[in-house]
């Protein structure tokens, strides 16, 4: 291990189960507002889509940081996950041309 190693590890944050816990409730709160949006139907559905959409981004990124360890940047997943949502959307992308 080199010493720029060791730096790095003490300026990430720790992994304890109150910062998941704080994410999840989080994560639990952007979805009681999703469904709260959908089920008054008081907005507009371009409205209503947008901040849906708005909170779903902001979950993807509490999901990839806090709990599959993204935020740790020389690691291998990194990779995988990139090419799969790559390939996930030139499939999305083709089917959607295929049924026009």
């Amino acid at each position: 291990m080199t010493p720029t190693d060791h730096q790095e590890e003490n300026t990430r944050p720790k992994e304890t189960p109150a910062r998941h816990l704080r994410a999840f409730g989080w994560m639990l709160l952007f979805t009681t507002i999703s469904f709260a949006l959908v089920g008054s139907g008081y907005f507009s559905a371009p409205l209503t889509f947008t901040v849906i959409l708005a909170l779903a981004f902001i979950q993807l990124l509490l999901q990839l940081v806090i709990f599959m360890h993204m935020d740790r940047r020389h690691q291998l997943p990194i990779l995988f996950m990139a090419s799969g949502i790559g390939f996930s959307i030139i499939i999305a992308v083709a089917m959607w041309a295929m049924k026009g």
